[in-house]
Formats: C-alpha cells, sequence, structure tokens
C-alpha cells in the first residue's frame, strides 16, 4: 500500500491542532518534571504547571482570555468532580483578563463547594486583583512585594458606527462596572459607593494596603532561614 504524500499544508493544519490542543493555562516552554501516576512502576515527564493541578493548585500566570478561562472552569470542574471538600488553591501573576472571561471564572469559583485560597505572588490587576479577592475569606493571601491594581472594566477598543450604536456599548461597559464593583463590595465589605470613586482612576495597592483595603486576609512574611553552626573548619 502506498503512503499518501505529507504536503506543507498538512504540516500546518497538524501544526495548528497541535497547538490547540495545549491548556491555556499552560505556558509555552515550561519545565517538564518527573511525575509517577498512581499504580504505574515508571515515572514520566509532565508540564510543571500540570503537575501542580494534580497537587490541586492552579497557577494563574498569565492574562485570562476566553480559552484561559474555559480551561481553569475545566480544571475547577474536575477538581470538584474529584474531591468537592478539599483546598484548592490558585496562584496569581497576571496583568487581567477580558472582563467576559473574568466575570465566567468568578462565578465558578463562587458556586464551587470546596474552600478556595488564592495568592498574589506578583501582580494582580483589574480582573486579576477581583478574582484574588473572591477566595475564601481568611484563604485570601499576597506576597509583601506584590501589588494589586483595581481597574474598572472599559469600553472596547475601536468602538465605532452611528450613536446609538456606541451608546449601546456604553450602557454594557456601565454594567459591568456596576458589577464589578458590586463584586468587590461583596468581597471587601467596602461601600460600594467608596468603591466607585476609586474606579474613577487606576487604583493600585501595595500587598499591606490590599489587606486593609479587603481584598485579601493575610500578607506572608519571608521564612526564617535559621542560621547554621559553623565550626572552625569551615563545616556546617
Amino acid at each position: 500500500m502506498t503512503t499518501p504524500a505529507v504536503t506543507s499544508r498538512d504540516r500546518a493544519a497538524s501544526a495548528r491542532s497541535g497547538s490547540a490542543g495545549k491548556s491555556a493555562i499552560y505556558m509555552a516552554g515550561s519545565p517538564k518534571v518527573p511525575y509517577k501516576a498512581p499504580g504505574q512502576q515508571d515515572y514520566q515527564f509532565i508540564d510543571v504547571f500540570e503537575r501542580l493541578a494534580r497537587d490541586r493548585i492552579i497557577f494563574v500566570g498569565q492574562d485570562i482570555d476566553d480559552e484561559t478561562a474555559n480551561q481553569i472552569i475545566a480544571t475547577l470542574l474536575f477538581l470538584e468532580s474529584e474531591d468537592d471538600s478539599s483546598l484548592v488553591t490558585m496562584y496569581f501573576n497576571s496583568a487581567g483578563a477580558t472582563t467576559p472571561a473574568g466575570f465566567a471564572v468568578y462565578d465558578c469559583m463562587r458556586n464551587m463547594k470546596f474552600p478556595i485560597a488564592t495568592l498574589n505572588l506578583g501582580l494582580a490587576a483589574s480582573m486579576g486583583a477581583f478574582l484574588c479577592a473572591t477566595g475564601t475569606k481568611g484563604k485570601r493571601m499576597a506576597l509583601p512585594n506584590s501589588r494589586f491594581l483595581i481597574q474598572a472594566p472599559s469600553l472596547p477598543d475601536g468602538v465605532q458606527g452611528q450613536a446609538e450604536d456606541v451608546a449601546i456599548e456604553v450602557r454594557h461597559t456601565l454594567n459591568m462596572r456596576d458589577k464589578y464593583a458590586r463584586g468587590l463590595e461583596r468581597s471587601t465589605g467596602r461601600n460600594y459607593d467608596l468603591i466607585m470613586e476609586d474606579l474613577k482612576r487606576d487604583f493600585y495597592l501595595t500587598a499591606y494596603e490590599a489587606r486593609e483595603y479587603g481584598v485579601i486576609d493575610l500578607v506572608l512574611p519571608p521564612k526564617e532561614v535559621a542560621a547554621r553552626q559553623v565550626y572552625a573548619s569551615g563545616l556546617g
């Protein structure tokens, strides 16, 4: 039997399908780590972010678009089907999200039965800060040098058309801004009107300011490393 020739078009299609099948949570070029599945004798190398997910840790290290949101939601749903009571931790270092994608993750997080701890590792901006605040109260954390940016949803780039079309987009954006403020009111306990005032400009917070604002509950201090006793020989 003659094997069909593989054309350049076939190779391009194969490359596209292969990249589309990768999880959006797992960033390109991420390191591989050894993992031995239950019941298996041999180790296999898997993506480090996939390995974290198997320990109920979701790493959000990029902007959240529709595809990334779907992957996060799918992971949350799977973890709930496996164990609906054990803690899930979400690590954030994200410059934000598209508004619909961020609200999709937000609604899913609020409907999970298990507690969700959130931790800002570096930057949680816009929807990233919003999702950090959505974690289970008492389990929302940040590292000392991390930053938060509270930022209201804005009009999409390139809005144009007739006056009525622009007015529709404006009303939709104002509705999203109201939902964002209501969500922060629920998560932080702050007054709605004060939050709306803060949303008039980009509102940056340090980790300690975010704790006072109610976005998080705890700033994780650096771990103290015990000094080793060094002997005269130089060996510790």
